[in-house]
């Protein structure tokens, strides 16, 4: 079974803490709990830039797999800031994050329908055609399990412009955590 391992995660740390960064110090767990939030938007970030910069090459299953994962992994990540989540975890409500922006929530429902009929579930998809073919010939019959998928390309500007806007607000909402915890331990504080 995968999992971290204590000393891999030391040794991972360790040019942190060399610096002299305290690891996950009392005091800073409300700042700690975005962690997860910006983990989710830049791996969305990344795999929809991933889906728009690789050729979709018709035919080529390879490519099609490879497609579909990174759609679906940006998919995910996207809405993982949306659903409810662990402890401690925040949730973010789309009717604050996209308040005024009807183009905004639009794409926001299409995120999320992608995640419910292609991602996380296998319902009826727009994108998603399965086809059962069968043949019949004189001594037996052939069939053959098909599946067509189309990578929606021209709406990932779309998607891409989600997560920047999600970004945005999670940045705002950072930045007030921050001036809180500036005016409590009166320093400054720098995000690096």
């Amino acid at each position: 079974m995968g999992s971290i391992i204590d000393d891999d995660y030391k040794a991972h740390m360790a040019g942190v803490v060399e610096e002299g960064f305290v690891l996950d110090p009392a005091g800073y767990e409300r700042l700690s709990m975005w962690t997860h939030m910006l983990m989710h938007l830049v791996n969305a970030r990344t795999n929809f830039e991933w889906v728009r910069d690789q050729p979709v090459e018709l035919g080529d299953l390879e490519n099609s797999l490879r497609q579909q994962a990174f759609l679906t992994a940006g998919v995910m990540a996207y809405c993982r800031c949306y659903a409810s989540s662990g402890a401690k975890i925040p949730t973010l409500d789309a009717k604050q994050v996209y308040a005024g922006s009807k183009d905004g929530q639009d794409v926001h429902a299409r995120l999320i329908k992608l995640r419910n009929t292609v991602a996380a579930h296998t319902d009826a998809s727009d994108i998603v055609r399965l086809t059962l073919a069968v043949k019949e010939e004189p001594s037996r019959v052939v069939v053959r399990h098909l599946w067509t998928m189309a990578i929606p390309v021209d709406e990932i500007p779309d998607y891409l412009e989600a997560v920047a806007h999600t970004e945005h607000f999670v940045t705002i909402s950072l930045n007030k955590y921050l001036d809180h915890l500036q005016k409590s331990t009166g320093k400054a504080i720098e995000l690096d």
